[in-house]
């Protein structure tokens, strides 16, 4: 198991102490046969039986979240369904272009791979409706520590639809808001890879990024890297595919 450094304060000084990184967390993702419409509303019965992954936490795990995130997830024998539940104050989004720089505002973001983790996917979304698709190149340390990655852009996710609903106004500090929600369907050929096999294990994790105007920027997280930033493949988490479909109408 990976260790991290921390110094314990003590009458005789400073002591240099090891502790256990938490493991990285585990989802089992439901297989279902269903026929949804993709329009951010979260609302037909395949949501309500989907993996629901929750509480996010600020990525360092030193401090809580300031508001709540929910992800749902499920799959069918073509793609894999994602949807976003962001609890939000205060939304806050200019970027509409593709591969725009979504993560300096607020956006959601999903990292995943079914093989080696030093290549993987990055798709992201944002409150209007944005989105950003690129495959990522990491090269990783013996402490399976980022040392230094880059992104090839080009890739496009072709036949992947998302839709997002708003309740409250973006950029817009003067009224209250509530929340945004996002609803994806992400084709396994898009990926590049076949449907996964009942117990497959894949791995991949969830990111956001909260900015209220007034308030500290939140790096939220599912599953903690406790290494700096989001791209930690070592710290994904563990993606489960459950087996025989269940007929949700």
């Amino acid at each position: 198991m990976k260790t991290s450094l921390f110094l314990v304060m003590g009458l005789a000084g400073v002591v240099l102490a090891q502790a256990p990184m938490p493991e990285p967390k585990t989802a089992i993702v439901p297989r279902m046969d269903a026929q949804i419409k993709i329009d951010g509303a979260l609302d037909e019965q395949p949501w309500q039986k989907a993996a629901r992954l929750t509480p996010f936490g600020r990525n360092d795990a030193t401090t809580p979240a300031r508001v709540a995130t929910e992800v749902r997830v499920w799959y069918d024998q073509a793609a894999l369904y994602l949807g976003w539940i962001c609890e939000d104050r205060d939304i806050q989004a200019t970027f509409t272009q593709h591969d725009s720089r979504f993560w300096e505002e607020e956006v959601v973001e999903f990292f995943v791979t079914s093989g080696p983790l030093d290549r993987y996917f990055e798709l992201q979304w944002n409150p209007l409706g944005g989105t950003f698709d690129a495959i990522i190149a990491n090269d990783l340390g013996p402490d399976g520590a980022s040392r230094q990655f880059k992104g090839d852009w080009s890739y496009t996710a072709e036949s992947s639809t998302s839709a997002v609903k708003v309740e409250g106004s973006v950029q817009d500090s003067s009224d209250r808001d509530t929340r945004w929600t996002v609803e994806a369907r992400i084709p396994f050929a898009d990926l590049k890879v076949r449907a996964p096999a009942s117990g497959d294990v894949w791995r991949g994790s969830f990111y956001r990024f909260n900015r209220d105007r007034d308030g500290e920027p939140e790096a939220l997280s599912w599953s903690s890297t406790i290494f700096p930033g989001f791209h930690q493949p070592a710290r994904f988490g563990y993606l489960r595919f459950a087996g025989a479909p269940s007929v949700s109408r």
